[in-house]
């Protein structure tokens, strides 16, 4: 015993416990003097964010953090260096015009991209006229030029389900509604269609974009894990890099299509969303990497958030038949030709698309944005500069304050808004950040909603065939929020 204790082997297991009970009161005290160890949340956040990641890599992210604002009121705090929040009052102060709550880079590693697109880009000094400069090619008068093959694709999303309905007798509208969207966007971004709708099957390119949401997240919450796994040559890393690369492709390609007709022939070629940024990669003042990386950035945007909000629509309403049958009596008095200016017309349309937004919306997270310098004051809770604060929509529009049957689908809530409603809702974010493509997928909402049920004229309902059930429903919290089987069955319900 007394040559162990003065061996080299019991100095050294000396010195480690010394080291580790070291560690262990320099992180004690600086935990428990931090300025956030008075905001409210459970204790496992004040010391490591393990039990937040858990959640997000499990896509359970707005769950948790709605049921800690349950618990713990409107400011909580999620991770040692992460605060949420809930009330409109921190949604204005972090989102308006003009905020210095920059977003985080966090948004870099969830794109995997080294240039920054129109989403990522922090530094208001670049993001300001980069907007100004796509703003107009998103705005409602731009848009109306791009109605027609909206319209176009639309109706041919709605003649696909009705064949599949005869062939199968239901019909997957999560795989239409993508197909949809993703031929939408194209032809908006690149004058040319995917032709998604005309194969009518799933490719490479609709996997990738089924799984940009989780594979991204993935990057940008293990970021060291990612980095000492992308040194092996296989595994998921590699995977994850590939599915950038091929989105990148895509868009590339696209663009050399479209960028070939316009030298050819400019007066006869559709006007674009990144037809401004052409003429800035033309004349210099934009460099073509942009045009590529904004191009990538809409694939995805214009792409699983209105296949989402349009599948969450017809689900929700699958399960109301009142507000179902209230819609298509609605829709079904639209004249033949139809077009956007008779569909904004239509309140109970614009209703729906309101509800499924405040329930089901695409995103639903809080969106991250770093505390200035000089700190912030919150819901009367100091937080200092470089901490990260976000404001989850998803519980900010289940607030029973604001909202009478928060849980509740109910359209007819919208009738007569409150101040508070409006205030309170932030299904397309806020401030000089808001989703920039906000009337564009509004338009291809309504199209989406007035052909279905004009098509599916007797309404739908729940499909429980092979394997289906409303587990696969279930909002997966991925950032993009879909549904957690990747399909939605339903069937005419007479």
């Amino acid at each position: 015993m007394d040559s162990f204790l003065g061996s080299p082997t019991y100095t050294a297991t000396v010195l480690l416990s010394v080291v580790w009970l070291a560690f262990f009161a320099i992180r004690a005290y600086a935990v428990l003097n931090s300025p956030l160890s008075r905001v409210p949340g459970p204790t496992v956040s004040k010391w490591t964010n393990l039990r937040l990641k858990y959640a997000v890599l499990t896509g359970e992210r707005v769950r948790y953090v709605h049921s800690l604002h349950e618990r713990y009121g409107p400011i909580v705090r999620i991770s040692p260096d992460e605060i949420s929040l809930s009330d409109t009052a921190s949604a204005k102060t972090i989102y308006k015009i003009g905020s210095q709550f920059y977003k985080s880079t966090w948004y870099r590693a969830l794109t995997g991209s080294k240039v920054d697109s129109l989403f990522t880009m922090i530094d208001p000094q670049r993001h300001g006229p980069h907007r100004r400069l796509t703003a107009f090619n998103f705005s409602e008068k731009s848009i109306k030029d791009m109605e027609p093959y909206i319209a176009k694709n639309v109706q041919l999303a709605a003649v696909r389900m009705g064949e599949e309905v005869e062939k199968k007798g239901w019909v997957d509208v999560f795989k239409w509604f993508t197909f949809m969207a993703t031929d939408v966007i194209g032809e908006a971004s690149f004058g040319t269609s995917f032709r998604m709708l005309e194969t009518g099957k799933k490719d490479q390119y609709i996997s990738d974009l089924e799984n940009v949401g989780n594979r991204g997240i993935f990057r940008a919450e293990l970021p060291l894990f990612v980095r000492v796994v992308s040194l092996l040559p296989f595994g998921p890393v590699k995977e994850i890099r590939r599915v950038v690369a091929r989105l990148a492709v895509y868009a590339d390609e696209s663009i050399e299509r479209y960028w070939k007709q316009l030298k050819v022939d400019p007066e006869n070629v559709k006007p674009t969303l990144l037809t401004k940024e052409y003429a800035a990669v033309e004349n210099g003042s934009l460099p073509a990497g942009q045009l590529s990386r904004d191009a990538t950035g809409y694939i995805v945007a214009g792409t699983d958030t209105t296949a989402v909000t349009a599948t969450y629509a017809v689900w929700q309403l699958a399960h109301h038949a009142d507000a179902q049958e209230t819609l298509i009596r609605e829709v079904a008095a639209l004249p033949e030709g139809f077009d956007d200016e008779d569909l904004k017309q239509l309140k109970y349309l614009d209703d729906v698309i309101n509800e499924t937004l405040r329930l089901c919306s695409a995103v639903q997270q809080g969106l991250p944005r770093t505390v200035p310098e000089g700190g912030a004051d919150l819901c009367g809770f100091y937080v200092p500069a470089g901490k990260i604060v976000g404001v989850q929509s998803y519980t900010l529009h289940r607030d029973p304050t604001v909202w009478t049957r928060p849980d509740s689908f109910d359209p007819a809530r919208w009738d007569e808004p409150t101040k508070s409603m409006k205030d309170s809702f932030y299904a397309f974010g806020g401030g000089s950040r808001i989703c920039i493509g906000m009337h564009f997928a509004q338009l291809e909402l309504r199209y989406a909603l007035a052909h279905f049920y004009r098509t599916f004229s007797g309404g739908v309902k729940p499909a429980f065939v092979e394997g289906f059930t409303e587990e696969d429903m279930v909002p997966m919290s991925y950032f993009l929020c879909p549904p957690r089987g990747k399909r939605c069955l339903v069937a005419p319900r007479k």
